[in-house]
């Protein structure tokens, strides 16, 4: 039921994207340019240099260059008001503009309470300035539709919810993490997608991440993706190993990408 309950959830949004088995478009030889606006679920394991490195590994794919607006902790109303992520949108030659709010959609518990989802009404609210002045600039708004934390399974739906409503109003796509890290907790719990705060990704749980906003902005299968990925840490330009996994796990990690994305296809702008 906890699953179905998620799949159906985050179907609701089919109709906007697409139809089912509805074949890639042409891939254009331009790269694909993302600009993430978000917090420490975006940065950490640098996510943006994960996806330009799983497109780098893609012969046949697009490149994906990436830049990024990100603060640990704050949510879409801080980077309206800070007004940095909207300079950054009107640069423009954007294709997508990806959204991550605050992971409860509001502010973090304090220390100690129990986590709970927030009142989604800022959320709402801020997407939308942001939507306009991406639809502005030429580009599509992208949700990113994260993850409940740890041990705490009812949030998801009430993520999910939200999501699926603002995506609906403003016809934004989603890439469902928070469903593809549900799957992956019932069917292959070996594989720790948190850290020890019960909160953030792993380096698993940003690869998948990563498999997942590559298949939805491009509308491609990953091939023979890299187990380990070397990079830039996310706030300098030290090198430092972002991904290192068994091969197997990656195996795992990309069939459940593909699943989830079967579910709740996003199509690029054509």
């Amino acid at each position: 039921m906890l699953r179905r309950s998620f799949l159906c959830s985050l179907a609701l949004c089919y109709g906007l994207f697409g139809q089912a088995g509805a074949p890639a478009s042409p891939v254009a030889a331009k790269p694909v340019r993302v600009l993430f606006i978000g917090n420490s679920y975006t940065y950490f394991n640098n996510l943006p240099k994960l996806l330009e490195a799983i497109a780098a590994s893609q012969k046949d794919g697009p490149r994906i260059e990436t830049d990024v607006s990100v603060r640990g902790g704050m949510a879409l109303k801080w980077h309206w008001e800070n007004g940095k992520a909207l300079e950054a949108i009107r640069r423009g030659g954007w294709d997508y503009v990806v959204l991550q709010e605050q992971s409860l959609l509001g502010r973090p518990p304090a220390a100690g309470a129990s986590p709970e989802v927030g009142d989604p009404a800022d959320f709402f609210e801020y997407a939308r300035k942001f939507d306009d002045e991406t639809k502005k600039a030429g580009a599509r708004t992208v949700l990113y539709a994260t993850w409940a934390r740890d041990g705490y399974p009812e949030q998801q739906r009430k993520l999910d919810d939200a999501f699926t409503l603002l995506a609906r109003e403003i016809g934004a796509g989603i890439v469902p993490a928070g469903l593809a890290w549900t799957l992956v907790k019932i069917e292959a719990p070996a594989i720790r997608l948190y850290t020890p705060d019960r909160s953030h990704p792993t380096m698993a749980g940003s690869y998948l991440n990563a498999l997942l906003f590559y298949r939805c902005l491009t509308g491609r299968s990953v091939s023979d993706p890299p187990s380990t990925i070397t990079g830039p840490a996310w706030n300098n330009s030290k090198p430092v190993t972002l991904v290192s996994l068994l091969w197997s796990d990656v195996i795992s990690l990309n069939q459940f990408a593909q699943r989830t994305v079967s579910q709740e296809p996003l199509l690029p702008v054509r």
